[in-house]
């Protein structure tokens, strides 16, 4: 083999390298974030809504922080919200279910309640019900938001 049959190949597994290397570390941030949406999607929602506002306003420090307080006390707010609604949010739901199971043949309801059942242990600790433990309507607090400009303006929240 000559050399340059060796320098096209070299040439080639860098690329090919590189470009797997990317795809693994892309997969591992999306996933990341991902997990940041799912846990806690209203944070999630905060910081990307402020990071998109002002992420290129060249903001001082203190107007970080001050934007910031703002933000998470919006996100306060809606979750009160939330909280006084969902009550009402349970009634409608439970009623759509009633109707669509009335419609329903007996084999196709017992696999509707299944979905159902799936639906509600893949998305029951999200959006509407952030913790099942704690029930909307609770005085829990509202898990902290991050910053905006952290390390990878990601909206991970850790418990």
């Amino acid at each position: 083999m000559t050399s340059l049959w060796k320098a096209v190949i070299g040439v080639f597994l860098v690329f090919a390298f590189g470009f797997i290397c990317g795809g693994v570390c892309s997969s591992i941030i999306a996933h990341k974030k991902m997990n940041a949406f799912m846990n806690h999607p209203a944070v999630a929602m905060a910081a990307a809504l402020e990071h998109n506002l002002t992420g290129n306003l060249n903001l001082d420090a203190n107007q970080k922080q001050q934007i910031h307080e703002i933000f998470l006390e919006n996100l306060k707010r809606h979750q009160q919200l939330q909280r006084q609604i969902q009550p009402q949010m349970k009634t409608v739901n439970r009623d759509t279910v009633q109707q669509v199971s009335a419609v329903l043949r007996p084999d196709q309801l017992a696999l509707f309640q299944g979905n159902i059942e799936r639906v509600r242990k893949d998305f029951g600790t999200i959006a509407a019900n952030p913790n099942p433990d704690n029930p909307p309507g609770s005085d829990a607090p509202p898990p902290a938001a991050p910053t905006v400009g952290s390390e990878t303006n990601a909206p991970a929240v850790s418990k």
